[in-house]
């Protein structure tokens, strides 16, 4: 194997090593629903549909410290998280730890 190959392969694993962290720091739930199992969400994905009912909306997000929640969207709490859902597609657009909101 010649010095290049090794060098790229190198540059290769250091790049991956960098990057690698950035993914573990994003905030995700885990959900047990029925007939699904234990299923992991995080931004993007689609919350199941109760978490876009009004009931479950939090419409003290003010003295949360959360910012205003756009058209079609709402603040709810899932476990020990913020979660801003678009109430249309069911997406969480943003995800927060309520350890890391100041009130």
């Amino acid at each position: 194997m010649n010095i290049q190959k090794i060098l790229a392969s190198a540059a290769l694993v250091g790049v991956c090593g960098l990057t690698l962290p950035a993914f573990a720091d994003e905030p995700s739930v885990k959900l047990d629903r029925p007939g699904v199992g234990m299923h992991e969400i995080k931004e993007g994905d689609k919350v199941p549909d109760e978490f876009k009912r009004k009931e479950l909306a939090l419409n003290d997000w003010q003295k949360r410290g959360l910012k205003a929640p756009e058209e079609n969207n709402q603040w709810v709490e899932m476990q020990d998280k913020y979660v801003l859902v678009n109430i249309p597609n069911g997406t969480i657009v943003e995800m927060l730890p309520k350890a890391s909101v100041k009130k």
